[in-house]
């Protein structure tokens, strides 16, 4: 469904190969701005504003600032020579004020050229350098008679050649973009990055993977230390897109220099305004998580983002659109750990890092490790053009398939796993006897630990003390798991059970055979952290793991994560080793899930930790979040949220799904939790009995709509409101299928909205088409022009609070 145009998909491949090595690199140069007295730094127009005027000259390129001033210029590539006309910017407020300024250039710590003190009358100075190979200066301006007011500065006609000729004017924007030797940055032995790899060893290998991909490998080597680099990188043919994984080895024979600050992404972009980043909140138990933000990256004032407590979602969901006028970068990425990223402006370039937060350390001899995923999308357009690229490049390449077509979109129905095995044997009868159509009967935790563990619901007993036993509870399951699974596949439904490998309460059994396994405190009812670092370790819980899987009858493999484990690795890191376990225990939970993947065909996983702490580009593509707020649990459960969750997230990962809890008959309820699929309980607990009473062909026609709805959240999704925790609002949005010519509209008048009706103004529809609108609770069909729904817009009426709106769409 991708409908990529033939400029995007140009840059994109043009910088893929330049950046490999496959293609030319054209050296480009960074301007940092260090200090300056007021405002911000200017590219092509004074601090004023206005345009560049010394000694009554207009100057079209160059930069504007204003003194106490220091800008630092970082080039790619070996610099020859800078030259510039240098003065007091000329305008009404600088003539008027006696104000003297000295400029100077500082190269290697040294003052290599100075002039001035200047006045505005004064002829400006020219500025002829020679720099010598270095990829580095300084430019200062610093006032001299105490007059700070109106100290405007201008460099203009600045240029810096490299060593092989190329000329590079400061302070005019490009449209092209820039491409450095890799799209990386580290520091080795204290020395930057940019420093290093044009003078390694270097070797380029292209193959073309299928389906449109081309994988190019680059690969670096140190000759004195035998540090390894490799950059694998993939673009595509039907997709704006390229993404890659960065690797270091030690080839030598005894440790390296520290390798630190290590950035997998590290890409520079130019942009002619301040750009605005969007993104969404973390999950963290909230109403509010996953809604969108947007916020601009000011000229000189980086903004930074930080994961939190080393779960990749917990903060921040890692997916960031950087947008400009009429185009925009968005990024990923693929780490499910302590992540941290960073955009900069420097009034035309835009910075864009990503990678861990810290690493500071030393490889041992053959000893490799590997960096965080990295994903750019370039779009152009509007920006939900870009977001709906994301999601069909996502649904095509980062979305786990266990048949190799189908994609998981669950309908589940979830139970405590504590009760009674006869409690589910009778809910598992009563919903093959009403044929409600789930797809997974789910078992969440509790299920596990001794006898006297036993315990109804979540709310009661000691469940939580035995997380890390898995033996099968007797006094709950006398008879094992197997029964259940057994009888929810004989009522047509697969089975979904919850477990939690990595943590563990100390002094259950595995605490006590392998102690030197677990990190943390070792101390009776601490919760200790499984090492997945350690090969032994991980093997063990993978073996575990797929015996459960194969005795049990799991269909799904629910793994939660109820802990941050960041404070747990960093205690355990030498100083020189500074973000080594981190890096090992992420390396082991990726193999471990597809050591799970591989022996255990036909399984998914479910991604839960905490709710939707740990979406990122790499988990995504082996699991599906099924349920991605635990503000969704009992009894902090709110509709709001289900609707404002899914605004968010849908904007950026197209599969996820969350719970409707139990009432019965709310159809309000369950709309605001559809998505690509739904947990729909049916009783959870011992103490809900099953009601005679109880609404079966409710329940069966939410369950009919819900698998007629599930098709069209693969396609392009609009938000049609702003999204909003406040109760007196409407919230809408539209999913459409291009190549269907078909959708949904979805809205809901919240429980304090006064509103009565709505128009909105729908997305991707052909002018000229009909579409016929099918109401699902009133079977009204009415016929549309698509012109007239774009920009007029579809009506919408609801006479009463808290009722939702559900309509079917087709291109006649």
């Amino acid at each position: 469904m991708a409908r990529v145009r033939a400029e995007e998909l140009s840059k994109v491949q043009k910088w893929a190969k330049a950046v490999t090595g496959a293609g030319r690199i054209q050296p480009f140069v960074r301007i940092e701005c260090r200090k300056q007295g007021f405002g911000s730094l200017q590219w092509g127009r004074s601090i004023m504003p206005g345009p560049l005027r010394l000694a009554g000259k207009e100057y079209d390129a160059g930069l504007g600032t204003h003194a106490d001033s220091e800008l630092v210029v970082r080039s790619s590539a070996p610099i020859r020579r800078f030259s510039a006309v240098a003065g007091i910017d000329d305008n009404a407020l600088t003539r008027v004020n006696d104000i003297r300024m000295a400029f100077s250039v500082e190269a290697g710590g040294k003052k290599v050229w100075s002039a001035g003190p200047l006045k505005v009358s004064d002829a400006p100075a020219r500025v002829e350098v020679a720099l010598d190979g270095a990829r580095e200066f300084v430019l200062k301006v610093r006032e001299v008679n105490g007059v700070l007011h109106a100290a405007h500065a201008n460099w203009c006609a600045a240029k810096v050649e490299t060593v092989d000729g190329t000329v590079i004017e400061l302070g005019r924007p490009s449209a092209e973009w820039l491409y450095q030797d890799a799209p990386v940055d580290f520091r080795y032995g204290g020395k930057p990055a940019a420093n290093l790899l044009g003078a390694w060893e270097k070797r380029v290998e292209t193959r073309e993977a299928g389906d449109g991909v081309t994988v190019c490998e680059t690969r670096w080597r140190d000759p004195e230390t035998g540090l390894e680099c490799v950059l694998e990188m993939k673009h595509f043919a039907d997709f704006a897109a390229a993404e890659w994984v960065w690797r270091f080895r030690n080839g030598g024979g005894k440790d390296t220099p520290i390798l630190e600050d290590i950035r997998g992404l590290d890409v520079t972009w130019p942009m002619g305004a301040a750009p605005t980043v969007r993104y969404s909140q973390g999950s963290l138990c909230r109403i509010d998580d996953f809604i969108l933000n947007e916020e601009t990256i000011e000229t000189g004032k980086a903004r930074e983002f930080v994961t939190g407590g080393g779960r990749s979602s917990q903060a921040v969901l890692p997916f960031f659109n950087l947008m400009g006028k009429d185009e925009g970068l968005i990024v990923g990425v693929g780490w499910t750990g302590q992540w941290a990223s960073r955009f900069s402006f420097d009034g035309c370039l835009v910075r864009v890092e990503a990678g861990m937060e810290r690493t500071h350390l030393t490889l041992h001899p053959g000893e490799e490790i590997r960096t965080p995923r990295m994903l750019i999308l370039y779009w152009q357009g509007e920006s939900m053009r870009g977001h709906n690229e994301l999601r069909q490049f996502i649904l095509k390449y980062h979305t786990y398939r266990p048949d190799g077509r189908t994609i998981p979109a669950p309908i589940t129905t979830s139970t405590w796993g504590g009760m009674k095995s006869s409690c589910h044997l009778d809910r598992i009868a009563v919903m093959k006897e009403h044929g409600l159509d789930h797809d997974y009967y789910w078992i969440d935790a509790g299920w596990y630990g001794p006898a006297d563990s036993y315990s109804p619901d979540e709310f009661e007993g000691d469940w939580y003390k035995h997380v890390g036993n898995w033996s099968v509870n007797p006094a709950a399951h006398p008879n094992g798991l197997r029964p259940l699974s057994d009888a929810a596949k004989d009522a047509g439904m697969k089975f979904l059970l919850w477990f939690e490998p990595e943590r563990a309460i100390w002094g259950t059994p595995l605490t006590q055979e392998h102690p030197e396994w677990f990190l943390g405190e070792k101390k009776e009812l601490m919760t200790v952290l499984l090492n997945l670092g350690i090969p032994e370790a991980r093997r063990w819980i993978t073996d575990l793991i797929v015996s459960k899987i194969e005795e049990f009858g799991v269909d799904c493999y629910r793994q939660d994560f109820n802990m941050d484990p960041l404070a747990f690795w960093r205690s355990n890191d030498a100083p020189d080793r500074v973000g080594m376990t981190e890096i090992r225990h992420i390396e082991g939970l990726y193999e471990f899930w597809d050591a799970l993947l591989a022996r255990c065909p036909g399984l998914i996983i479910d991604n839960c930790a905490s709710g939707g702490r740990r979406i990122d580009l790499e988990t995504i593509g082996r699991s599906i979040p099924l349920w991605r707020s635990d503000v969704q649990c009992w009894p902090s459960f709110d509709t709001t949220a289900s609707q404002v969750h899914t605004h968010g997230l849908a904007h950026w990962v197209p599969c996820s799904t969350t719970g409707a809890q139990m009432r019965p008959g709310d159809t309000y309820n369950f709309r605001s939790a559809m998505c690509t699929g739904i947990q729909f309980p049916l009783f959870s607990y011992e103490k809900n009995p099953i009601d005679p009473n109880y609404p079966w062909a409710w329940h069966r026609e939410r369950l009919a709509e819900m698998r007629r709805a599930i098709p069209y959240y693969f396609g392009d999704y609009y938000p049609l409101t702003a999204c909003s925790v406040s109760a007196e609002l409407w919230m809408a949005y539209q999913m459409h299928r291009e190549d269907l010519g078909e959708g949904i509209f979805v809205a809901f008048r919240r429980e304090k909205s006064p509103f009565l009706a709505a128009r909105f103004p729908l997305r991707g529809l052909e002018a000229k088409a009909t579409y016929a609108f099918e109401d699902v609770d009133t079977g009204q069909v009415v016929e549309l022009g698509g012109e007239e729904l774009m920009t007029e817009g579809l009506e919408t009426r609801m006479d009463r609070p808290r009722e939702s709106r559900l309509m079917f769409y087709r291109r006649k």
